[in-house]
């Protein structure tokens, strides 16, 4: 009898060791798969893929309805931000609005770098593009086209990039290909013949290009083409008159007239042949 007491307490004592030990290696198995398990994660972490997402930005810059900036094209620009002013139902005062074409034609005859040095810089009631301080200068050129032609205005578009004058005069002076170069004693007399072209100046080539947009209809005071009692005061100021304010630019009380009709780029002899046309 107390042999097999002592064989029964021999016993448990072995599966106690034998549950220990057990217990024991699964321990040291777990924490061996959890260690190499964060070993696999961070080797993973310096994989080329794990990098370009650690160091991706958080966000881009994109305005005007999700538009990346410099991207915008001028209705998008116009219809978030122009529109609080321009917009033809909008109630503030001096400021052109979309379609009206009475009311742009003196600021589309100023030019389109008038226009833009207005826009960019900010003219009387009219903030520094518009108060989006974030607006490209491309941008900025894109909305002003689209508005002044949805109002009676023919701007190109800014984006179709032409030559610089630089690239133009090499054009002009290199040769098509297996032509010869002319000669300097054959150039001469092509000179000679614009000379009565530029005498001879086509005033209402001039007027249908520029004087039209406010002569035409009598925006801003202009006197209208054909309307003697428009011209007749100016008419008694003198012929030189007209031309100085013409040319000059002039501020009175029926209206104002900007230098050159708002295109520096004409001459005083372009100018005058308009004049001359629109007072005959």
């Amino acid at each position: 009898m107390k042999q097999l007491s002592n064989s029964k307490a021999q016993g448990s004592a072995l599966f106690t060791l034998v549950s220990g030990i057990v217990i024991l290696l699964a321990t040291v198995f777990f924490f061996i798969k959890l260690a190499g398990s964060a070993s696999f994660s961070d080797v993973d972490q310096t994989t080329e893929s794990a990098t370009q997402t650690r160091i991706q930005p958080t966000g881009q810059i994109v305005l005007g309805d999700g538009i990346p900036v410099g991207e915008r094209q001028g209705e998008a620009i116009f219809n978030k931000i122009c529109i609080q002013c321009h917009a033809s139902d909008s109630n503030v005062p001096n400021s052109p609005k979309l379609e009206n074409n009475a009311e742009w034609a003196p600021r589309i005859a100023q030019g389109f770098d008038t226009l833009f040095n207005h826009a960019l810089n900010g003219f009387n009631a009219m903030p520094a593009k518009g108060g989006a301080a974030d607006l490209t200068d491309q941008e900025l050129k894109r909305v002003i086209v689209f508005m002044a032609n949805k109002s009676g205005g023919s701007f190109p578009n800014p984006d179709e990039g032409a030559a610089t004058p630089a690239e133009a005069a090499a054009s002009d002076a290199a040769p098509a290909e297996g032509e010869a170069a002319a000669a300097p004693a054959e150039a001469a007399p092509a000179a000679e013949a614009a000379a009565p072209a530029a005498a001879g100046v086509d005033g209402k080539a001039v007027y249908d290009g520029l004087c039209m947009a406010c002569h035409a209809s009598g925006v801003a005071g202009a006197p209208k083409v054909g309307d003697a009692a428009d011209w007749k005061e100016r008419l008694a100021q003198g012929k030189d008159t007209l031309y100085k304010h013409s040319i000059e630019g002039f501020t009175g009380k029926k209206g104002m007239m900007p230098a050159k009709g708002g295109n520096p780029s004409l001459t005083d002899d372009e100018i005058k042949a308009a004049v001359d046309y629109m007072i005959k």
